[in-house]
């Protein structure tokens, strides 16, 4: 007669416990393995084109490269002697940045407060919020070239804007020609087509505030302003950073509205004139690919700083 083997209940339980180990790891590394699966054409597409181009971008800064059909030249750090004394003796570079500042002041501010107005309009319990949401958002899904014809048209100096002032006794002006109104109406441009993505950003955010929170508040007979400044505002302090965040880095990055409606050549006077169109222009017209990669390393250092002051100048620190 056979006598069962035994083991003693520890050690089965430590044996099962080891086996449920190896199945959980196995299932985990199948599913990891399928999300990266997933994710690999799009971690392919941002290393070649972003991680891999910005490293070679920073090494060819240190060259000089005449657009590649001649072997590059090290120039060690004369490229960014250049672009130093170009901020030094208000050069074009100095000039597109100080263009460029100027306009994203003005419309992070103003696209910022346009996106919190449409969001609070919208999140109201009001007939159409649907339609309305829609209609605000479709300036966002136009193509940036499409719009820019279209302000080009509004802007003329017998464009429509004009004939408007005209009605009410008003002499308009050549908005994309006067040095002193181009960049402003493409700041309007601007302004119009990104504030409705913002919008959306607060709206989820709002959505995301309990309702508990603001019944509490009401019970207690606060106004609507008081819960506007006292518990709204303060709980949208880190979407307020993501969209103040991303306005500057997308005004420091303004090229395209500027190149259809004014040209390569920066506007009058250079007053439209930017720092990303003085990269293309640089590495494109004056064949100076090195110093072109030198001046992006020089925007990037800028556009990261500001993010950072950003970051320390608003608390997303919230407690409920």
């Amino acid at each position: 007669m056979q006598r069962s083997m035994r083991l003693p209940f520890g050690r089965a339980a430590s044996l099962a416990g080891k086996r449920s180990r190896k199945r959980w790891t196995a299932s985990k590394v199948r599913e990891a393995l399928s999300a990266y699966g997933f994710l690999a054409p799009y971690l392919i597409i941002l290393g070649i084109f972003t991680v891999i181009a910005t490293a070679y971008a920073f090494y060819l800064s240190f060259f000089y490269v005449d657009f590649g059909f001649t072997q590059p030249i090290f120039y060690g750090f004369t490229n960014y002697q250049h672009i130093w004394y170009d901020l030094t003796h208000n050069g074009t570079f100095l000039t597109g940045i100080l263009n460029v500042a100027r306009y994203t002041l003005v419309t992070v501010v103003l696209q910022t407060s346009l996106a919190l107005a449409l969001a609070l309009l919208i999140n109201q319990n009001v007939r159409g919020r649907s339609f309305f949401r829609t209609a605000f958002y479709l300036p966002a899904l136009t193509s940036s070239v499409a719009i820019s014809l279209i302000f080009i048209w509004l802007f003329n100096k017998e464009g429509a804007f004009n004939y408007i002032l005209s009605l009410i006794g008003i002499q308009g002006t050549d908005w994309l020609g006067n040095p002193s109104t181009a960049l402003w109406a493409i700041a309007s441009l601007n302004i119009w087509t990104t504030a409705p993505t913002f919008m959306l950003v607060y709206l989820a955010a709002l959505q995301d505030i309990p309702d508990t929170l603001i019944e509490a508040a009401r019970m207690d007979g606060a106004t609507g302003r008081e819960i506007l400044f006292h518990i709204i505002l303060p709980l949208l302090r880190p979407t307020t950073f993501v969209v103040v965040a991303l306005g500057t880095i997308g005004g420091f990055q303004l090229f395209d509205q500027v190149f259809v409606m004014e040209g390569a050549s920066g506007g009058p006077l250079n007053s439209t004139l930017t720092p990303v169109l003085q990269i293309v222009n640089t590495a494109f017209k004056d064949s100076l690919m090195g110093m072109a990669c030198a001046e992006a390393v020089v925007l990037f250092i800028v556009i990261f700083t500001f993010t950072i002051l950003q970051k320390r100048l608003i608390d997303t620190n919230i407690e409920y």
